[in-house]
């Protein structure tokens, strides 16, 4: 008996099929173009990695491909498309990393709560706000010495000439400072409601108010840029946001730089996790 012959096999994304060969479906196209475009940015990562960003080529993605030069076009048509590609997808990345830490600590949360009386309120509890900022910035912390030249890539030295596009960018870049806003928010509202019980003291920094009153511009910038975060908060609790993650970020930034010398990059994670302590005073305070 002969055996059945293998079926055969789909086509090149683009190449005109055969007349014995079917059209492939709708599906089957964009399958094939989600597994070209997770090809490409594994192909770029490299390159980011061995050259750095200012040198990437997307002749070379084609030749990683197996494409003539002409057709990578039809997925990234230039350095910049390439470059934008790869920060879109770091802070993706990132962010989704965060956001698995921060469910990660309410599972932990509720396992504690599990053993504990039950609540007065509907629902576990979830972590307080101090220990998700710790998971945030030990999140990013890990992401940042594991990944050094994406992390370059997302808060180094900007590339000359490149733009990032806000359409492209803005909404992946800014997932990982909505969640700290919304610890910021938690913790201030921790803050007011213990202050309102009775022999209530004032907590310190989650409630005070700045050292100044806010000039009109900055309370508009605040009000604007948690508005379109989507996090209903004062303007002066924002500003400590701010506050908040610019210094992780400089602290982040100062050890994958080797800003601080190698004594301190050997022990960068732990050092920076105690760095993370004093930052999370400005909106989470003990």
């Amino acid at each position: 008996m002969t055996a059945p012959a293998d079926p055969p096999a789909d086509p090149p994304e683009g190449s005109a099929p055969s007349r014995s060969t079917r059209q492939p479906s709708g599906a089957s196209r964009a399958q094939a173009r989600e597994r070209t475009m997770a090809r490409i940015l594994a192909l770029g990562r490299a390159q980011l990695v061995e050259r750095g960003p200012a040198e990437l080529s997307v002749r070379e993605i084609a030749r990683g491909l197996g494409m003539v030069s002409s057709a990578i076009y039809r997925y990234v048509d230039s350095r910049d498309a390439l470059l934008t590609l790869l920060i879109a997808d770091a802070f993706t990345e990132l962010a989704d990393r965060v956001d698995a830490a921060l469910d990660q600590a309410a599972l932990d949360q509720g396992s504690l709560d599990q053993a504990a009386p039950a609540p007065a309120g509907p629902g576990p509890a979830s972590p307080d706000p101090r220990t998700r900022f710790l998971a945030l910035a030990g999140t990013m912390t890990a992401w940042a010495l594991a990944h050094p030249e994406r992390w370059t890539l997302l808060y180094g030295t900007p590339v000359r000439g490149y733009a990032a596009p806000a359409e492209s960018t803005t909404a992946p870049g800014t997932r990982v400072m909505a969640r700290l806003l919304e610890i910021a928010a938690d913790a201030a509202d921790a803050a007011d409601a213990a202050d309102a019980r009775p022999g209530g003291a004032a907590t310190g920094a989650a409630s005070a108010a700045p050292p100044q009153p806010l000039p009109a511009e900055a309370v508009r910038l605040l009000e604007d840029a948690a508005a379109e975060l989507g996090v209903d908060v004062p303007p002066e609790v924002a500003l400590r946001a701010v506050a908040a993650w610019s210094a992780l970020v400089g602290i982040i930034s100062a050890h994958v730089f080797g800003q601080l010398g190698p004594d301190a990059a050997a022990i960068g994670e732990e050092l920076i996790g105690l760095q993370a302590q004093i930052v999370a005073d400005l909106i989470c305070p003990r």
